[in-house]
């Protein structure tokens, strides 16, 4: 059974340091950089990190933060689901946890952005409601907003 928990410890972050996964010609790796941005987002007051476990087993991570150019969007910065988790609605889980978070803070809605070989998590947030937006900032992928 999954088992989700709010990350209050910056140094829980650690865990994610060499998670990898690949699909299509998409391969991500946390690397010492990605681990430090996180963690200057996580000191953010209105920040929420969410770790998901099989028994001790690190299963999936989400982080969402208020850090986005447009006030009052929050923005769902990382989501990683490792690969024997995936097919399980973990993500969707994580997901849904971040709007609700985001409307427990007032947002107008949340964004998230993906790469163009992210085929999964296209589907996950066209799924969830979210819509692909023209995001002038960032043009290396796609842009969807949720609007609340």
């Amino acid at each position: 059974m999954i088992a989700y928990a709010t990350i209050n410890d910056i140094n829980e972050i650690d865990v994610l340091f060499g998670k990898e996964s690949t699909f299509a010609n998409l391969h991500y790796k946390y690397d010492c950089e990605t681990i430090e941005m996180l963690k200057r987002n996580f000191l953010r007051p209105d920040s929420h990190y969410t770790i998901a476990k099989e028994n001790d087993q690190f299963a999936a991570f989400c982080a969402t933060d208020s850090d986005w150019w447009e006030p009052r969007y929050f923005f769902l910065r990382e989501i990683f689901v490792m690969p024997a988790y995936q097919g399980q609605k973990i993500g969707e889980v994580l997901i849904k946890e971040s709007i609700n978070h985001g409307k427990k803070n007032e947002a107008l809605g949340i964004v998230t952005e993906t790469a163009f070989e992210n085929v999964p998590m296209q589907k996950l947030c066209e799924k969830l409601g979210f819509r692909k937006w023209v995001n002038p900032q960032w043009i290396e992928g796609i842009t969807y907003k949720l609007h609340f």
